[in-house]
């Protein structure tokens, strides 16, 4: 895998996680006003980008384990730019799940307390 390879499945995966934020944002909402069934058909919408992510993170290990990459400085600054705003991201989902999980422990009956958002 190339360079700008690497960089288009980082950006690639950047933007499935862009996908996954926006669903994201919309948990607190849906969970705070008692609509759970809405709640799990958002997270479900989840899975499509997940899986694609974890392919693309494996194929990028994958490559990356077999084939030593040579960058320029201005490539490794861009894979860099990615690999930071990629962390931002991940970050912001794990926030948004924590606050929806923690608020569903204080439910009675919510079934998502313990299954939510496994991300």
């Amino acid at each position: 895998m190339k360079v700008n390879q690497v960089a288009s499945a980082l950006e690639r995966e950047k933007e499935l996680l862009e996908q996954i934020l926006e669903l994201a944002e919309n948990q607190p909402e849906l969970l705070e006003s008692g609509r759970l069934d809405d709640l799990e058909i958002l997270l479900s919408l989840r899975s499509g980008p997940l899986a694609e992510l974890n392919e693309a993170e494996e194929a990028i290990e994958a490559e990356m384990d077999h084939e030593s990459l040579a960058m320029s400085t201005e490539e490794l600054r861009s894979v860099n730019e990615l690999n930071l705003a990629i962390l931002g991201l991940v970050d912001r989902i794990v926030n948004l799940d924590e606050r929806v999980e923690l608020f569903a422990e204080t439910l009675d009956d919510c079934p998502l307390a313990d299954e939510h958002a496994n991300f």
